[in-house]
């Protein structure tokens, strides 16, 4: 089939629309006996992984979520917004758009207007915007925000909108309908993303008034973290401030013992990425500094780790904490005939710096009847400065286990790994990453904190015969036997401005590129985008790959309980009770 031209002004018509294994501890005040000691559970009472630490004597304050949320205003819905909102709301707003646009600039196309005209028109609703920002976030911490039309005006739809930046507070619910807001610790932005199949199942259909905004709300303060003391005592205090700074002594001070109940504690810059083992790991600290003592026990550890019931992840963090004591003991501990002992040994080791600590992880990496490969994988992807470590990882991109190929591409990713080709498209709109290979063809949807489409295999396209529509008529997609591109029809549903036929390569890659890149024409009036939405992209996926006009598995991220919390103990009682943090890739096949 031959191109035919392409007309490059319809664009501007249709389209001008402006965690491996970490040892987690309780967060609440542990009970108290008449003592003022901490009563633990028996399984900690008695380890060597819990007496002598800091984690025996404080706990942490600060580590639960932090509920924010403001207004804000969505653009780009065409004639489905609504110019209406109540007064109070309409001021509060008005002001944190003039803030927000000296700030961010605007919007495209509405850095000449004031906040009451952008409010005003219809291709705009205010919405109130909600997230959770997590416990130990740092500013930059990336977390999900809903978006919801607020209730009583007459606004359409939020398919295909933007999160204009709003600010998001503190807020306490004191009465059924009434609350306080406090200092502003987030913001939010970024593009709405609805249920893409919620046209076609009555069963799941969604509310168009409500959205997700993945990965849109950043942390912009750093929250509040203490270390409490169970008992107060000044004395305590200044040691636990001590242990933590000369653990961590490379940058600014980390811990700052203010009064005898509590130390102030900072996230070195390292730890930004992880938070959560970064707090594991004061925890597991001994307050003792003695050589001699951190030798014996680092022997005492590695006689417990043995034991099935023994906290084994909190055992590892402790041997991380006691540093080079710990390395000639671990070493013998790496080809343990007990699984648990070499895993939780290993992790540790690799924390430590050890290569072959590295190469004892990727062989439960690999190992397809390893209780330990989901959270060998997340340990390795942690493992940044090691070769080895990338390398086991990129030979799990070709694993018979499609779950196994997601967890190890979502490893590469974190580590930057060039074996992920990754483009971000639009500037905002989504990432898409190839992977090449030979291993059976997946397209992987990533659905929280980042929007991803990946990719995975050599020679992804579509196959003719090939049509889709989009229920909402937002895209066509056709090829009949014979054709050598894919005719595609762009309509905007808010609008109902459609253009005339356009042209693409059926291999997927490109395809993707696409669909999801900005409207716009090349020197020659070829179109080279079309601007479609996240979520809109994601509903033609499914579908093609459905109807096998894409050879491949496509994958809906979900959380897994299995690799998510790891394997469970002998005795059926899962380790993440006794301390095992949540971690691992979150996939589950079609």
């Amino acid at each position: 089939m031959t191109r035919k031209p392409q007309p490059a002004n319809w664009l501007v018509i249709l389209l001008s629309l402006p965690t491996g294994c970490e040892a987690v501890w309780k967060t609440e005040s542990p009970k108290k006996a008449n003592s003022g000691v901490a009563v633990a559970p028996p399984e900690l009472s008695n380890s060597a992984a819990f007496q002598d630490t800091i984690g025996s004597v404080a706990y942490f304050d600060g580590l639960e979520s932090l509920r924010v949320r403001g207004y804000g205003l969505v653009v780009g819905l065409g004639k489905n917004g609504a110019g209406e909102c109540p007064r109070h709301i309409r001021e509060q707003l008005a002001q944190s758009l003039l803030k927000m646009h000296r700030f961010s600039g605007g919007p495209v196309g509405t850095q000449q207007l004031s906040p009451e005209q952008m409010m005003d028109d219809p291709d705009t609703a205010v919405v109130l915007v909600r997230g959770e920002i997590p416990g130990g976030a740092v500013p930059g911490t990336r977390f999900d925000v809903s978006v919801s039309a607020l209730p009583g005006t007459k606004a359409k739809s939020l398919r295909g909108g933007r999160l204009f930046t709003a600010e998001l507070e503190v807020f306490r619910e004191t009465a059924p309908n009434t609350s306080i807001s406090g200092q502003v610790m987030a913001r939010g932005a970024g593009p709405v993303f609805i249920n893409p199949f919620a046209d076609e199942d009555a069963a799941t259909k969604a509310n168009l008034l409500e959205g997700t905004v993945i990965g849109g709300g950043w942390a912009i303060k750093e929250r509040d973290l203490k270390l409490v003391l169970l008992q107060p005592s000044y004395a305590i205090a200044r040691k636990v401030q001590d242990r933590v700074n000369h653990r961590f002594a490379a940058g600014p001070k980390v811990a700052n013992a203010t009064s005898p109940s509590l130390v102030e504690i900072h996230v070195p810059k390292e730890f930004v990425e992880d938070t959560g083992h970064f707090l594991n790991l004061v925890r597991a600290l001994y307050l003792s500094a003695d050589p001699s003592f951190e030798a014996v026990r680092a022997r005492r550890l590695a006689e417990e780790i043995v034991r099935p019931t023994a906290p084994h992840a909190m055992i590892a963090a402790c041997f991380e904490g006691l540093g080079a004591s710990a390395r000639p003991v671990l070493a013998d501990l790496y080809a343990h005939p007990q699984e648990h002992v070499s895993f939780h040994a290993a992790v540790a080791g690799v924390r430590l710096g050890d290569h072959i600590a590295a190469d004892a992880i990727a062989l439960h990496a690999e190992n397809s009847q390893s209780r330990y490969r989901f959270q060998a994988i997340r340990a390795l992807a942690r493992a940044k400065t090691m070769a080895n470590a990338a390398a086991a990882l990129r030979l799990l991109l070709t694993d018979h286990d499609p779950r196994v190929r997601v967890a190890a591409y979502e490893a590469l990713i974190e580590r930057g790994d060039p074996a992920v080709r990754s483009t971000l498209l639009a500037e905002d709109n989504f990432y898409l990453d190839e992977i090449p290979g030979s291993g059976p063809k997946i397209v992987h949807i990533k659905r929280s904190t980042s929007r991803r489409i990946a990719l995975f295999g050599d020679d992804l396209r579509c196959s003719v015969p090939v049509y889709y529509r989009a229920p909402d008529a937002s895209l066509t997609i056709n090829a009949l036997p014979g054709d050598d591109s894919l005719t595609l029809l762009r309509v905007v549903p808010a609008t109902g401005r459609s253009s005339p036929p356009v042209y693409a390569d059926p291999e997927l890659p490109s395809l993707v590129r696409f669909l999801g890149s900005d409207p716009d024409v090349d020197s020659s009036d070829r179109v080279t985008g079309l601007g479609l939405d996240y979520g809109a992209i994601v509903r033609a996926l499914y579908h093609l790959c459905n109807n096998d006009s894409i050879a491949a598995t496509f994958i809906m991220e979900e959380p897994n309980a299995a690799e998510l919390f790891g394997p469970s103990r002998p005795e059926g009682r899962p380790e993440s009770e006794l301390g095992q943090a949540p971690s691992g890739p979150s996939t589950a096949g079609r």
